[in-house]
């Protein structure tokens, strides 16, 4: 290819690439992801949020965020997060600057389920918002954990997607700065080859009174050296990125899958064990005394003090719901005892009795 044409095509790459790497980053700097991080003081009912900007259409969280205190880690009724558990809050959508007009956008009584539970998280397009938060009397004890208002959306996804598109960039500006050395090389080296040999009339301009013959043109790329070096280079390409971005680590409850006679045969030094069972609707029993689902976690590590070896058998309904499962296994496996899930499976297995052998 004439060198004239590889530096067009490399200068291309190199000025297209620029341009993407600046704006991505640029796009990934103007998106607000923490809309609100408002300090306040918890001395007032009601709590207002000044008038936030949000520009991405997300699902967004809210939040009274306090400092870390060991307090959080009582159970008894001291000041602590759980005075502020279960909050009630409202956003409001606000209009034009002259109307200063403003409407409900989502209220925490729309997140409530009917477990009592509560979701903090709504969706949200473009546009001025403002969030007011109430707060019971209790409330003020926690001021020395300097509160304060959060909205906020998760920026992970943006943040791969702009990575991703900056280091295709390097590689095109990589490549047309390879272009820029190859057309430089064509040059030199033709500069080089030139000789000046001696002329009778040195003020003669030279002109070519033959035909120039025109080259056949080139094959087509087609063959495996040519193959191979291009697959190689996109093989190169992909083990480069996933050594960058390797396997994320694995989250949510350890399951140990094990033959049920592994587990039914083990020997207890306690002539009673402990059992967790849960029903609908959100009813937890501890050895068959139902207790609250705050409660649950006080009940277990009660029960699991008085006992030598920390096992808990735990077994749920058919139409449980699968959060109040996970929450019961979740407390079980936080206070440090080694959970043992009863399925239907094993529990009828339990109760019929085994056939003789057949001859």
């Amino acid at each position: 290819m004439p060198p004239k044409i590889l530096f067009r095509l490399g200068l291309s790459f190199f000025v297209v690439a620029t341009s993407t790497y600046l704006a991505a980053g640029r796009w990934l700097n103007s998106r607000i992801f923490t809309p609100l991080d408002y300090s306040v003081s918890l001395d007032n009912p009601q709590l207002k949020s000044p008038p936030f900007e949000i520009n991405l259409r997300e699902t967004y969280f809210v939040s009274l965020d306090l400092d870390y205190s060991v307090n959080d880690w009582y159970q008894d009724n001291r000041c602590n997060y759980r005075t502020i558990l279960y909050p009630q809050w409202r956003v409001y959508r606000l209009g034009s600057a002259s109307a200063q007009s403003r409407e409900l956008w989502v209220s925490s009584e729309q997140l409530t389920y009917s477990d009592g539970s509560l979701s903090n998280a709504f969706l949200a397009s473009p546009s001025q918002y403002q969030l007011e938060w109430n707060i019971p009397a209790a409330a003020p004890c926690l001021n020395p954990r300097h509160p304060h208002l959060s909205v906020y959306t998760d920026s992970s996804g943006y943040r791969e997607g702009v990575g991703l598109t900056q280091l295709f960039c390097l590689f095109l500006g990589g490549t047309g700065l390879a272009l820029f050395a190859v057309a430089g090389g064509h040059v030199a080296r033709w500069k080089c080859a030139r000789v000046l040999t001696p002329r009778i009339f040195p003020d003669m301009v030279l002109r070519n009174v033959m035909p120039i013959a025109k080259h056949a043109p080139l094959r087509l790329i087609h063959e495996l050296p040519h193959w191979g070096l291009f697959c190689g280079a996109v093989l190169w390409i992909l083990i480069f990125i996933f050594m960058i971005f390797g396997p994320l680590p694995s989250k949510g409850l350890f399951v140990s899958w094990r033959k049920p006679d592994a587990v039914v045969w083990e020997k207890s030094p306690w002539p009673d064990a402990l059992e967790v069972y849960v029903r609908t609707p959100a009813r937890f029993f501890v050895n068959s005394e139902e207790v609250n689902r705050d409660d649950l976690r006080s009940k277990l590590t009660e029960q699991l003090g008085r006992r030598a070896e920390w096992t808990v058998y735990f077994e749920a309904n058919v139409d449980t719901p699968y959060m109040d499962a996970v929450y019961a296994m979740d407390v079980i496996q936080g206070c440090g005892a080694k959970l043992i899930w009863v399925t239907p499976k094993m529990r009828e297995q339990w109760h019929t009795p085994e056939s003789s052998p057949k001859n």
